[in-house]
């Protein structure tokens, strides 16, 4: 008999699912992606009638057909067989063309309101020792937990995780370092970047976090390495941890470079800040690198490097044409 289970693989475990998890209600979809993991010894596992592969840690991913209400999704490892429940919402199935944006109407994102609207000052002229870099390891607590691996393992923790070797490598190159978390503590997405503001702040903000995909995208297909800003000031400091990034992973995954994105924490027209989605978390590939510490260690002394490398000036470090 198989043991449906969510969460780190027990060893007496058949089958777990990680995605969607049970009392989780979908959107109005008509398809979406499940991933879970299954005992070494498992051969073979069907989901909704259909083989999936199985990877090397155990890891699987598999796309089922839903409706709106209760679906009941048949999984059967090596005969034994299981049933999940996956909830979605009922109504029409939203398509892009359903609803279109009125012309010339785009959203407007306000800067974080205890941000100074005036740049501090490029810290170029600065040692490391008297600089100072804010670290944010992106969600934490038991309710925001970030996206979710195949063996139910959280973003969160990997977020911190990454953050910590951050801090390891900048500390060895002489930063002073300040952490919005250092524990798996709930923080308000709006409070993170406080810790960077004001006289006695950082010179710098940089958020980490690993991505995933929406419920109908095959995460297989979507996998990469980026950094996102959100101003001038944003964008010097992103420019030099995506090169840094991409170098170190090149090969590994894709990198996508410095991309544009109006994410709460880098809404900062005082402290240049960044965001860093490290790879996709959930992917069997994805999920068996973020948790390699070696790897780990590599793209945190990367990200530290670019760092380092914005902090001590060069053509476009502070945002303004070289």
């Amino acid at each position: 008999m198989a043991v449906f289970g969510i969460g780190i693989l027990p060893l007496f475990a058949t089958v777990t699912v990680a995605f969607p998890k049970p009392g989780d209600r979908l959107p109005q979809v008509d398809r979406t992606w499940m991933s879970g993991a299954v005992s070494r010894e498992v051969k073979s596992l069907k989901v909704q009638g259909k083989d999936v592969e199985i990877y090397r840690t155990g890891a699987w991913l598999a796309m089922v057909s839903v409706s709106g209400g209760e679906n009941s999704i048949e999984i059967i490892a090596d005969g034994a067989t299981t049933n999940v429940s996956i909830k979605v919402q009922h109504g029409k199935i939203a398509t892009a063309g359903d609803a279109p944006q009125a012309a010339g109407k785009q959203p407007v994102y306000k800067k974080l309101p205890y941000a100074a609207d005036e740049a501090k000052k490029h810290p170029s002229g600065k040692t490391p020792g008297e600089t100072t870099i804010a670290i944010d390891p992106g969600h934490g607590g038991e309710k925001d937990t970030g996206a979710t691996s195949p063996h139910g393992h959280f973003e969160k923790d990997a977020n911190l995780a990454l953050a910590f070797e951050v801090r390891r490598a900048l500390e060895a190159l002489g930063y002073k370092v300040k952490m919005t978390r250092e524990t798996d503590r709930p923080l308000v997405l709006t409070d993170r970047a406080r810790i960077a503001c004001g006289e006695d702040g950082a010179d710098a903000f940089v958020s980490i976090h690993h991505n995933s995909t929406p419920y109908d995208r095959d995460p297989r297909l979507a996998r990469y390495t980026s950094v996102y800003e959100w101003n001038a000031i944003g964008k010097a400091l992103a420019e030099k941890i995506s090169a840094r990034v991409g170098a170190a992973l090149e090969g590994d995954v894709e990198n996508r470079g410095v991309l544009h994105a109006n994410f709460a924490v880098t809404r900062n027209p005082e402290v240049p800040s960044c965001l860093v989605e490290a790879d996709f978390l959930n992917t069997p590939e994805g999920e068996e690198a973020v948790w390699n510490g070696v790897r780990r260690r590599k793209i945190g002394e990367a990200i530290a490097a670019g760092i380092d490398e914005w902090c001590k000036g060069g053509a476009g470090s502070t945002g303004e044409s070289s």
